[in-house]
């Protein structure tokens, strides 16, 4: 028996030509795919509906969605929407009109973003862990005709209703079949519309493939979240790259996703490919260790949606009586660890990884066709890995200015081409979207788009994540910008400065927060629990530091940047430090001490 590969960096030839007969009997939906990529341009009359109706005229009684005990076929399902996207039409919807919608994961988000889809109007996904400002912020960039609000999530809307000013009428609540709600201050939005047809609504103008579909918030991690454009080219386009190209799901398959529908992953990527394959989603309302196999057991769940934390979880989870001869063949997501990826594919049978690369706002995407271990996948966009100097944080320029590309097996910042065939929808902020494009990259009047990533270039137009940028970092599978971390600690009394960047933990995917705080001149220390008060007021849970270091000054290049190379290098490691470095713990923070350290390491904490 092969011994399984660790942190596997290159792909060589034949072990390439050994997968292509896998893939070759999907021919015909891989060349589906290849026609939607190749033909969609943003101006191309085309539309979701296209897409799904034909699934749904295929395919009309089976099974489409399960929740809890409840189930969907494809027919069911569309009847729904059609009544939904007829009412909304009645209500006055027109043309890119938006909805902002706060629910947990339950059918009406999935069902209220096709009506959407289907009438050429717009469905803001806000993000349900996120509070006071950040809250705020995502409703105001929306800019909703209409705000549904689940009765689970009314004391978060409460908190921020004033702030908002909205109209009365312009706000509506959504029932929960396990919450009752007596003397509620805004009317119910009626989820059932028995009195619409069912019939296929008429959008008020026809709809294009640059038509924006959905608003997606990225993780924004200060309060300021960006809303980034999902219009229906991309979603046709997921459609066609994670559903006939990657995942490659039959109609017998279930797709079980524990995952949240406000973020692309569940949205755009597990229902895509269910949509694309016939197939049935189940939707979880979040995920847990305990109930996983549980869950794959009740519903026989062939795959699941996944990201690399929810990978950890699991394998370092004890034996479950139910995980042996489970029914699960088949996974897509992110973030599966290189050195866990055949631990992980051994212990829970899974024949088909399709991991991959993408973000909610990003015009590139990898996708693991060929079921290759370790690696992200292969792309038909046009990308580079271009060479960056991550002391000085910037890209390396050859003497003619322009950007230069890493050799097989090298390391380096990875763009995204914006063309035609490829757009950069970006931000509903136009100031964000252009912040996000690298001009001049290779020739004169080129544009890329900056993932911010950097991966290494496996070979065979493969690519292998490796970590991000010195000004964001991912934690708890949410993209953290130190730069906005760093604006929000800047205003606690005391503090002059901060650097913020991601450490290791062992045994944790990502980086964890960590703040290096630089004191003003006159300040001897600062109030540590009035600091948490104050920044778990002003950030979501995932982008709080986990730890923090105290100091007068911090080291600068030649450019007077602050050198975080060699910051990262000290992590949370007191020997090396020398100074105080703290760690937040059951919401306090606490000294660093070498015996908190060495557990920490030894994974004797959680975070």
């Amino acid at each position: 028996m092969e011994r399984p590969q660790r942190n596997k960096t290159m792909i060589s030839l034949p072990e390439l030509m050994f997968k292509i007969p896998g893939v070759a009997k999907d021919l015909p939906k891989i060349l589906t795919a290849l026609y939607y990529n190749f033909t969609i341009r943003p101006e191309t009359h085309i539309s979701i509906s296209d897409v799904f109706n034909k699934t749904v005229l295929r395919y009309p009684d089976r099974n489409c969605l399960y929740h809890q005990d409840d189930v969907w076929t494809y027919k069911s399902f569309n009847h729904w929407v059609n009544r939904l996207a007829n009412q909304f039409s009645q209500m006055g919807f027109k043309h890119g009109d938006v909805v902002a919608v706060l629910l947990e994961n339950r059918p009406e988000i999935l069902a209220i973003s096709m009506a959407m889809a289907k009438i050429g109007c717009v469905a803001a996904l806000i993000n349900t862990s996120q509070r006071n400002k950040p809250l705020l912020h995502s409703f105001l960039l929306a800019k909703p005709k209409l705000v549904l609000i689940g009765v689970e999530l009314i004391a978060h809307f409460n908190e921020i209703e004033q702030a908002l000013s909205f109209p009365q009428e312009a706000i509506q609540l959504i029932k929960h079949k396990d919450i009752s709600l007596t003397n509620a201050k805004w009317s119910f939005f009626d989820m059932d519309c028995p009195s619409h047809d069912v019939d296929e609504p008429k959008p008020t103008k026809k709809i294009k493939a640059k038509d924006a579909h959905l608003y997606i918030y990225t993780s924004g991690t200060t309060g300021l979240p960006k809303a980034s454009v999902i219009s229906h080219g991309r979603w046709i386009k997921a459609y066609a790259a994670f559903g006939l190209t990657s995942l490659r799901l039959t109609p017998e398959d279930i797709l079980y996703v524990p995952l949240p529908f406000f973020h692309a992953t569940a949205m755009l990527v597990c229902w895509c490919s269910v949509v694309a394959g016939g197939s049935a989603i189940i939707m979880k309302k979040k995920f847990s260790v305990t109930e996983f196999w549980g869950d794959i057991h009740k519903y026989k769940a062939t795959g699941f949606g996944y990201v690399g934390e929810m990978c950890k979880y699991l394998i370092n989870a004890p034996i479950h009586p139910l995980e042996h001869a489970n029914t699960l063949t088949k996974m897509i997501g992110n973030g599966l660890r290189p050195e866990i990826w055949n631990d992980f594919k051994k212990r829970f049978g899974i024949a088909q990884i399709a991991e991959f690369y993408a973000s909610s706002e990003g015009n590139i995407a990898f996708f693991n066709v060929f079921n290759m271990d370790a690696t992200m996948g292969f792309t038909v966009t046009s990308y580079a890995i271009v060479a960056y100097d991550q002391e000085n944080d910037c890209p390396v320029l050859n003497k003619r200015g322009f950007m230069q590309k890493v050799p097989v097996n090298g390391v380096g910042l990875l763009l995204g081409e914006i063309n035609d065939r490829y757009p950069f929808d970006g931000y509903t902020e136009k100031h964000k979207t252009e912040k996000a494009i690298l001009r001049n990259v290779f020739r004169k009047g080129d544009a890329w788009f900056n993932t911010g990533d950097l991966v290494r270039d496996m070979g065979f137009a493969h690519t292998q994540f490796v970590d991000r940028l010195g000004d964001t970092f991912r934690w708890k599978s949410e993209n953290v910008s130190t730069t906005e971390v760093e604006g929000i600690i800047n205003q606690f009394p005391g503090i002059m400065e901060s650097i913020v960047y991601g450490v290791q933990i062992t045994n944790y995917p990502g980086r964890a927060g960590m703040a290096n705080l630089i004191l003003e001149e006159h300040t001897l220390k600062i109030d540590l629990q009035a600091f948490y008060d104050f920044i778990k007021d002003e950030l979501p849970t995932y982008a709080i530091p986990i730890f923090l270091r105290i100091s007068h000054q911090t080291e600068t290049t030649s450019t007077f940047k602050y050198k975080k190379s060699a910051l990262k290098e000290d992590g949370y490691d007191c020997d090396k430090i020398g100074k105080e470095v703290y760690v937040l713990l059951d919401r306090k923070y606490q000294k660093v001490t070498p015996k908190v350290r060495d557990g920490i390491n030894e994974g004797k904490y959680k975070f």
